[in-house]
C-alpha cells in the first residue's frame, strides 16, 4: 500500500514538474518572440554592433541568423511602402559584425538598398543618395571579408587580360567571382561610373568561377567610359587569345596594338590612309555576312577584331572634331559631316553593314563623345 501512495506522490511531482518547466519555457518563448516582434517593429532598438558581438560570447554565427530572419520579417512587412529602406543599413551591418561570412545579407543590401521605385516608393533625393552610400559601404566590408585587397590592386592596374587570367599573381581574388560581378551592374547603372564597372569585370574574370562574358564585358565597360586605348587593347587580348589555325587572328591583332600604342602611347596621328588600309584589309580577312551574323558576333576572332577596329575608328574621328569644333564653335554632328567638309579625307565604314541600314559614328550630346547607332548617314 505504502508503494503505491509512494508511486502516486512520485507521478505527481513529476506532473507537476513538468507542467511549471513548461509553464515556464512557454513563457521564456512567448517572450522571445515578444522581443523579436518589438525587433521587428523597432529596428532602431537593435543594439549597437560593437556591444552586440562582445556579449554573444561563442554564439555570434547563431545570433547573426537570429537577426537574420528579424530582418527578412522587417523587410516583409514594411515592402510595399519600403520602409524597410530606413533600417535596412544598420542590421545588414549588425548581422555582418557578428559573422563576416555571411554571404546572403551583403547580397540583399546591395539588391535592394540603391534601387527605387516611385511607383511605390517615396524617398528624397537626399534619401536616395543615402542608401547608395550605405550600400557601398556594405559593398567595401564584403570585399575586406571576401577578397583578397592586394590582388584587386594589382587586377585594376593591368590592363592585359591574358595576364590577369594565368598569371597566379591575380588568380581567384575573390572567394566567389559573383561578389565583383554584382558590382558593374550598380556602378554603372546606379553611380554612373563604367570605369569602376571596367574593373569589376576584370577582377571577376579573374576567378576560376568567372562567367566567359565577364572577359568581354571588361573591354565593353572601358568603351562606356570612352577609354579608347583600354578597350582596344582588351578586345585585341581577347581576339588573340582566340585558337586560329591560320593565324591571321593572331597577326592581325599584333598589327593592330601596334597601330594602338603608336596612336595612344606615343601620341602619332592616326592618318586617313591607315585608318583606310586597316578598314579595307579587315573586310578582307574577316568579312561581315549579314546572313550569317549570329555566328559572326558570337565570341569569335572576327568580332573581336572589328570592334577594336571600329575604336579606332572613333578615335580617328574625335580628332579630326577637335579641329571641326575648334573652327566651327560647334561639334560634328557625325562623321559623315567632318567627310563633306573636307576635315577627315576618308570615312570609315563599320563591320556591321545591311542592305539598307548600317552602323554610323555620330556625336552623343549626352556624354560628349563620339559614338555609334544603327541607322544610315543622310544623304
Amino acid at each position: 500500500m505504502k508503494e503505491r501512495i509512494y508511486k502516486v506522490i512520485f507521478l505527481f511531482l513529476t506532473i507537476l514538474l513538468l507542467s511549471w518547466f513548461y509553464y515556464i519555457n512557454n513563457n521564456n518563448y512567448l517572450k522571445i518572440k515578444e522581443i523579436q516582434q518589438v525587433m521587428v517593429n523597432h529596428p532602431e532598438f537593435l543594439p549597437k554592433k560593437d556591444i552586440a558581438k562582445y556579449t554573444s560570447f561563442w554564439f555570434s554565427n547563431l545570433r547573426a541568423d537570429i537577426y537574420w530572419l528579424e530582418t527578412i520579417q522587417y523587410i516583409w512587412w514594411n515592402a510595399v511602402s519600403s520602409e524597410y529602406k530606413k533600417y535596412l543599413y544598420s542590421m545588414i551591418d549588425l548581422i555582418t559584425e557578428l559573422n563576416p561570412y555571411f554571404e546572403k545579407p551583403y547580397l540583399i543590401g546591395q539588391l535592394l538598398l540603391p534601387t527605387y521605385n516611385d511607383r511605390y516608393e517615396n524617398l528624397s533625393k537626399e534619401d536616395q543618395k543615402n542608401n547608395i552610400i550605405q550600400w557601398e559601404k556594405i559593398w567595401l566590408k564584403w570585399i575586406s571579408n571576401f577578397c583578397d585587397e592586394t590582388k584587386i590592386n594589382l587586377i585594376k592596374k593591368e590592363d592585359d587580360l591574358q595576364k590577369i587570367w594565368n598569371d597566379t599573381i591575380y588568380k581567384n581574388p575573390c572567394k566567389t567571382a559573383s561578389l565583383p560581378f554584382w558590382q558593374w551592374f550598380l556602378y554603372y547603372f546606379y553611380l554612373k561610373d563604367p570605369k569602376s564597372a571596367a574593373n569589376f569585370y576584370k577582377i571577376a574574370s579573374a576567378n576560376d568561377d568567372w562567367l566567359e562574358w565577364a572577359k568581354i564585358m571588361a573591354a565593353v565597360m572601358n568603351w562606356k567610359a570612352w577609354d579608347r586605348e583600354k578597350s582596344i587593347m582588351m578586345f585585341l587580348t581577347l581576339a588573340s587569345s582566340i585558337n586560329d589555325e591560320t593565324w591571321s587572328c593572331k597577326v592581325f591583332s599584333e598589327e593592330l596594338q601596334k597601330v594602338s600604342y603608336l596612336t595612344f602611347r606615343e601620341q602619332k596621328p592616326l592618318t586617313w590612309e591607315i585608318i583606310k588600309n586597316i578598314d579595307i584589309l579587315s573586310k578582307k580577312i574577316f568579312p561581315f555576312d549579314s546572313k550569317n551574323e549570329e555566328n559572326i558576333l558570337k565570341d569569335n576572332c572576327s568580332n573581336y577584331i572589328n570592334k577594336a577596329i571600329r575604336e579606332l575608328n572613333l578615335a580617328y574621328i574625335e580628332e579630326w572634331n577637335k579641329k571641326y569644333l575648334k573652327d566651327k564653335k560647334i561639334n560634328a554632328k557625325n562623321a559623315k559631316v567632318l567627310f563633306d567638309d573636307w576635315y577627315i579625307s576618308y570615312l570609315p565604314t563599320d563591320f556591321q553593314q545591311y542592305d539598307d541600314y548600317w552602323i554610323i559614328y555620330i556625336f552623343n550630346n549626352e556624354t560628349w563623345n563620339f559614338d555609334y547607332e544603327m541607322w544610315k548617314y543622310e544623304k
